[in-house]
């Protein structure tokens, strides 16, 4: 999963673009729906239904992963005991 990652500089933060990004497509001018947690960035060429579905597939990745975190801390709690 590629990362962004922005230099701080309070004057002209700066993002570093993976290449697999600009290799899918996202380049140019993109929109950006944010919120105070999370944000996503719409492909120039994405339909709102591919939008849409797209973050369904997301949610689920979130839920899986939550799945995996909390199996995790369990078998912590347990000693690897069940």
């Amino acid at each position: 999963m590629p990362k962004i990652k922005v230099n701080p500089d309070e004057k002209n933060p700066r993002p570093y673009w993976p290449k697999e990004l600009t290799d899918e497509g996202f380049v140019g001018e993109m929109l950006i729906l944010n919120d105070a947690l999370t944000a996503t960035i719409i492909h120039p060429n994405a339909s709102l239904e591919q939008v849409k579905k797209s973050l369904e597939i997301v949610l689920k990745d979130v839920e899986l992963r939550m799945e995996k975190e909390k199996a995790k801390n369990n078998k912590k709690a347990n000693n690897g005991k069940y």
